[in-house]
């Protein structure tokens, strides 16, 4: 089984085994085995359910630190256009790319601008393509491992264009070595991350190689040098100070963000991974063919739910919006570049997303087959009732446990009073 990389870990010695994380796990990934949660590392699809969910906060986000970027003799970071939003509209984006210039940064790169050159991209290809509707986003790096982990069948639906930030930092790793007389391994490109799944998408990409980035630090992380950073420079600052090319966008940062840029009819904006999962089934049941395109994004709201933010998802949305109205600046190239660089293959993927081999199911078809029968002889015999004292989220999930080996009948408390009666 390959290994897979997580943004997160349980602590231990903070876990209470309350069990919330294993209910809410929208893949059935954790177990409570000896009072402490467990992850599966192929079940577990990044999404912060676990992090935002845990009283004790027993599970934490795993991270590059900051520091770093130190060892690069030039340092380009790219914010997720998230992180204007957890500061008040108040404050200039401009200031925000100041302080990180404070920090250490050469230059601060926008991917906002990318974001809706991409929605122009992605109307000319699903006007063009033939492949099976609806065809489903690319953008969450959660919904793409739900698509590999539990609707293995849906890979053919995704898009196969590539994401705004991996697109920035392809084009800064392409000409900024010419650009800057330096060699491209002397060049740190640091993405600021909303959430664990796009650290993970960095770390481990599912549809390339490797990521061009060289790096991830989490909003709640860089949040807290920034802020009297900002709070300092704020005293001095006035709108003049802000260079004409200054370029601003928080395009798809709320969910329904692809959607209002491309103006369509037949496409579908749904948050939140329990109403995502429903749309899915119903893809799968060929009950959405009348919609070209699904905008699918984990997180309630969109990204600004990302459970690496500080600040309330309702105000910063809020903020997004109001930011947008504010300092949004920026060109739009015209459709017949954006068209040549499609036909070029400027904006696809490098590799295919594929199904994720799990341990639940063996690749091999016989032996799958047996472990399913298995799986629901055993489920048969217990009382469907879900109450998860076995440390399994459902009685299916512990049935499935015990085929492999992981639990033992004797786990279900209803199987061992009957015995015991016996």
């Amino acid at each position: 089984m390959a290994q897979y990389y997580h943004a997160h870990k349980v602590l231990l010695e903070n876990c209470r085994g309350h069990s919330l994380c294993m209910r809410r796990c929208p893949t059935q990934a954790i177990r409570i085995r000896w009072g402490k949660a467990a992850i599966s590392d192929d079940l577990c699809v990044d999404c912060g359910t676990c992090i935002s969910t845990c009283p004790s906060g027993a599970i934490i986000p795993v991270t590059d630190p900051l520091g770093e970027i130190s060892g690069f003799k030039y340092k380009v970071v790219v914010p997720s256009p998230v992180l204007y939003s957890q500061f008040e509209p108040t404050i200039h984006p401009y200031l925000i790319h100041q302080a990180f210039k404070s920090l250490g940064f050469d230059e601060v790169v926008d991917v906002g601008f990318f974001y809706s050159v991409l929605t122009k991209a992605l109307c000319q290809f699903i006007s063009k393509s033939q492949r099976r509707r609806p065809m489903i986003s690319s953008l969450c790096p959660s919904i793409l491992r739900l698509i590999q982990v539990k609707y293995p069948d849906l890979v053919e639906h995704v898009v196969p264009l590539d994401v705004p930030r991996e697109i920035v930092a392809r084009e800064i790793r392409r000409t900024f070595p010419e650009k800057l007389g330096l060699k491209s391994e002397d060049i740190g490109i640091i993405y600021i991350a909303p959430c664990p799944a796009k650290i993970v998408s960095i770390k481990q990409p599912a549809e390339k190689t490797r990521s061009w980035f060289d790096g991830a630090v989490s909003v709640r992380d860089v949040y807290a040098v920034l802020h009297p950073r900002i709070s300092g420079l704020k005293k001095q600052f006035t709108p003049d100070q802000v260079p004409k090319d200054f370029v601003f966008s928080v395009s798809w940062t709320t969910m329904g963000g692809v959607v209002r840029e491309a103006e369509t009819e037949n496409w579908l904006s749904v948050s939140g991974l329990d109403h995502v999962m429903k749309i899915f089934d119903d893809i799968e049941n060929s009950r959405l063919r009348n919609v070209d395109f699904v905008e699918a994004l984990a997180c309630m709201l969109g990204c600004v739910s990302g459970s690496f933010n500080i600040e309330n998802p309702y105000i910063a949305r809020s903020n997004s919006l109001k930011q947008r109205s504010k300092y949004e600046h920026f060109s739009i190239p015209d459709d017949s570049d954006i068209e040549k660089k499609l036909n070029e293959g400027y904006f696809y993927i490098e590799n295919p997303v594929l199904p994720r081999p799990t341990k639940y199911f063996d690749t091999d078809l016989e032996t799958s087959i047996k472990r399913m029968r298995e799986r629901e002889r055993i489920y048969q015999n217990l009382r469907q009732i879900d109450c998860g004292c076995c440390g399994a989220p459902t009685c299916m999930a512990f049935a499935e446990d015990c085929v492999r080996g992981e639990a033992k009948l004797t786990d279900c408390i209803f199987l061992t009073q009957t015995w015991g009666k016996e």
